[in-house]
C-alpha cells in the first residue's frame, strides 16, 4: 500500500483517494505531474478537514497492525503445538513409528506451512479494513 494518496471524491463519510506512485510527489504542489495508481476509499477517523486534490498520508490503525502482528507470530507457534499433538494421530493413519523424530519433523512441517501462509497473506492487497486518513500534506 502506498503511503501517500490524492482526494478525488467526498461523499460523506465515502472518502474516494488515489494513490501516488512517487514520494516525492508530496512536496510537489502540482497534482497534474503525479503518477496515479488505482482508486481505493479510505476512512476519516480523525474526521480531518479534507478538501478534493488534496494530498493527504494514509496508513491502517495502529490496533489493527498490532493484532495482525500478535497473529502473525501466534499463529506459526500455534501451528507447531498442533503438530506436537497430532502425531500421533498421523502416525496411526499413515502406518509410521512414532518417535521423537517423526514429532519434531511435524512439528517443523507445521511450523513452515503456518509461516509460508502468514508470507503469503501479508505479500497480497488482502485487507480487513480500509485504510484511515492520517494526516494532510
Amino acid at each position: 500500500m502506498r503511503d501517500f494518496a490524492i482526494v478525488k471524491s467526498i461523499d460523506g463519510q465515502k472518502i474516494e483517494v488515489v494513490s501516488l506512485i512517487s514520494d516525492a510527489c508530496v512536496t510537489c504542489n502540482s497534482i497534474d505531474c503525479a503518477k496515479q495508481g488505482i482508486s481505493f476509499h479510505v476512512l476519516n477517523k480523525k474526521n480531518l478537514p479534507l478538501e478534493e486534490n488534496s494530498i493527504i498520508r494514509i496508513g491502517f490503525s495502529r490496533t489493527l497492525k498490532g493484532i495482525l502482528g500478535l497473529l502473525s507470530l501466534l499463529f506459526p507457534i500455534a501451528s507447531s503445538v498442533a503438530g506436537f499433538f497430532l502425531t500421533p494421530f498421523f502416525a496411526g493413519r499413515f502406518g509410521f513409528e512414532l518417535t521423537p523424530s517423526s514429532q519434531a519433523c511435524l512439528v517443523g512441517l507445521f511450523f513452515t506451512l503456518a509461516s509460508l501462509i502468514v508470507i503469503l497473506i501479508s505479500r497480497t492487497d488482502i485487507h480487513f479494513s480500509h485504510p484511515e486518513v492520517i494526516q494532510i500534506m
